[in-house]
């Protein structure tokens, strides 16, 4: 398994919006949106699996 990066002289590059505050803001939105769906989502699932189990 080998690696593209030879040196870490233009390291920036790799980290295209790290210097960024909105765009990490906007990130970790979206990520936290993400996240805050799927439990919510998975609540919803195991109450209506649950409720079908009942009956």
């Amino acid at each position: 398994m080998g690696t593209s990066i030879t040196s870490w002289d233009d390291v920036s590059a790799y980290f295209t919006f790290a210097d960024n505050p909105l765009a990490l803001a906007l990130f970790a939105l979206g990520a936290s949106a993400i996240v805050v769906w799927l439990i919510v989502s998975i609540i919803r699932h195991e109450n209506a699996a649950f409720d079908a189990h009942k009956k």
